[in-house]
């Protein structure tokens, strides 16, 4: 036997600091992989939540008539909405007597509640819709 002679090879340390590397980089993509779906799941359910308001924004003064109150309902087992509807006063300057204009402009607040496994969120959205008086009403 020759004791002189070199081998060639990885020793069980450089196997072991690659496999841990290896390892903690595994790791590092993993929990980005997870953080990503996470962001991805809620985005889609922002998204749903956006559409349902815009939708429900949209049937006032096609299919529910406009007009100060309020009201509620469901979109689905865990989505539900609240509705106010409250006339605006547009601030101005001046000494302008807007009571009798031909536009009157509405607040529209629709909170959109939402539970997402124990939790419930709320989301909020406000417009202004205008509209033309019923002057008739007070005769």
């Amino acid at each position: 036997m020759r004791f002189g002679r070199h081998q060639s090879g990885f020793t069980l340390l450089e196997i072991l600091v690659a496999f841990t590397l290896l390892a903690m980089t595994f790791a590092i993509i993993m929990e980005i992989i997870a953080g990503s779906a996470k962001n991805t799941v809620k985005a889609s359910q922002n998204t749903k939540i956006a559409m349902l308001a815009q939708s429900k924004m949209d049937e006032l003064g096609l299919f529910e008539v406009l007009e100060e109150g309020s009201s509620n309902g469901d979109f689905d087992d865990n989505t539900s909405w609240s509705l106010e509807i409250t006339p605006y006063d547009a601030p101005y300057e001046g000494e302008i007597n807007q009571e009798f204009s031909s536009i009157e402009l509405m607040e529209v607040t629709l909170i959109v509640s939402s539970e997402v496994g124990n939790k419930q969120y709320n989301h909020e959205f406000h417009t202004l819709r205008a509209i033309v008086p019923d002057n008739t009403r007070g005769r």
